[in-house]
């Protein structure tokens, strides 16, 4: 009888908040949009030809189509089980505060317990999907291989959780449904410091490109040219002696910027999975890609993306703190005298997994779209510096093109055979 009491509050909350309803078939909808496209992925990696225009061997080549097929399959994986695991605690999450009710366990307490029980969550599937958290500084990306419970990591989840819960917690216990002007001026301010701690730790850790000894003099003296005639300090380029691959990122904030060059990028990477290929690029090509990063500052795509990410978490924000302001014993378990914040923390958990993969794919359109500028600045700045060279050796390294479709919804670049052709065709009108 009890069960059957439940599925009928069930039914009544649906009925009372169809924007809730219609919030969650959104979510549902484009989970399973994301995964056919995963599955679409799959079917086409495993048809996908040998590049005539690169050099790589019949077995190296039939060796990276069976990884990328199998990691194409775990990414359904994967994403699967990530979404289904939040789906999981947040419909769960009613019923567990009617349990600590049952038990005796405060509100607060129990308040407490659930950032703790998120913070483990985003901590063990962060691997798997990337979760709802603070949006980490332009190119971070590079840390993305960066262990679980590494303390880097582990402080990144715990704020991400913190950041908004215990700001919400106490606004909305001062002026309730107004305590969403200061959670958002918190988002702002959390924001602002998050970015300038990681140029911070990022300037700490490079070696200014003067100093270092794997350059030449000749490209010290080009570059010190180029980067005064694009209003930038020697000091704001360097590079980064870490694990991280061939890569290079910018990153600023208004004014307070930094470009790095990795030492893999500048001595060599040799193709773990086809150890007959060593990236090699010349030091033209080093210098078009940090033309390509001076692009980033010069657009201001930090600020930007800061801006962007600022604005979405603010709209989720005002809307939690006004859609989920009625009496908690409205919805299903909630009993009344509950304390409002549990139901905010419920609804945010709500906004967090039925907007992940919208948001996801609305920021890496963006995301394509400034690395498209960024590029563009290269060619008007720098273009006859062989900066196609880079994305036609990383062809090498990942010679099966993903499916345009799966691209659109998961690549934070444009594809490298796409981008290579674009500065081919340029170089011909352009360079003698």
């Amino acid at each position: 009888m009890e069960f059957f009491e439940t599925l009928q509050n069930v039914w009544t909350v649906v009925l009372q908040y169809k924007w809730l309803t219609a919030l969650v078939i959104f979510g549902v909808t484009s989970f399973v949009i994301y995964r056919l496209v995963d599955f679409l992925q799959y079917l086409h990696t495993n048809k996908f030809p040998k590049p005539d225009d690169i050099k790589i061997t019949d077995d190296a080549f039939k060796d990276k189509k069976r990884r990328k097929s199998s990691r194409s399959m775990k990414t359904i994986w994967k994403g699967a089980s990530s979404w289904g695991g939040q789906l999981v605690f947040i419909t769960s999450i009613p019923f567990l505060v009617h349990w600590c009710n049952q038990k005796g366990i405060t509100d607060g307490y129990v308040y407490m317990i659930l950032m703790g029980l998120s913070f483990l969550l985003n901590l063990m599937l962060s691997k798997l999907f990337p979760l709802w958290t603070p949006v980490r500084p332009y190119a971070c990306r590079a840390f993305q291989n960066e262990k679980t419970l590494q303390p880097g990591n582990m402080a990144f989840h715990f704020w991400g959780i913190v950041s908004w819960s215990v700001p919400a917690y106490f606004f909305w216990d001062y002026f309730q449904v107004n305590g969403w002007i200061g959670s958002v001026f918190f988002i702002v301010i959390s924001q602002l410091i998050q970015v300038g701690l990681f140029i911070y730790s990022i300037k700490k850790a490079a070696i200014p490109y003067l100093e270092y000894p794997g350059l030449s003099d000749n490209f010290k003296k080009n570059m010190q040219k180029y980067l005064k005639e694009h209003g930038m300090r020697d000091s704001e380029v360097g590079v980064l002696r870490m694990n991280m691959g061939p890569n290079a990122f910018a990153t600023s904030l208004l004014g307070y910027k930094q470009i790095v060059i990795t030492e893999e990028l500048i001595q060599g990477y040799k193709d773990p999975t086809n150890p007959e290929y060593t990236l090699q690029l010349s030091e033209d090509t080093i210098e078009a890609i940090t033309s390509h990063e001076v692009g980033h500052i010069k657009h201001r795509h930090v600020e930007k993306g800061i801006t962007m990410g600022i604005l979405i978490s603010s709209a989720v924000t005002i809307a939690v703190y006004h859609l989920f302001s009625a009496d908690p014993s409205n919805y299903v378990l909630f009993k009344e005298g509950t304390s409002q914040q549990l139901l905010l923390y419920w609804g945010q958990s709500i906004f967090n997994t039925m907007l992940l993969y919208p948001i996801t794919f609305m920021m890496l359109f963006i995301s394509r779209r400034k690395e498209t500028q960024a590029d563009t600045y290269l060619l008007n700045s720098n273009g006859c510096k062989n900066g196609k060279d880079f994305f036609h050796q990383i062809r090498h390294i990942a010679p099966v093109n993903n499916l345009s479709l799966w691209h659109s919804c998961n690549g934070t670049h444009p594809p490298a055979h796409e981008r290579e052709k674009r500065m081919l065709e340029w170089e011909k009108e352009h360079c003698k």
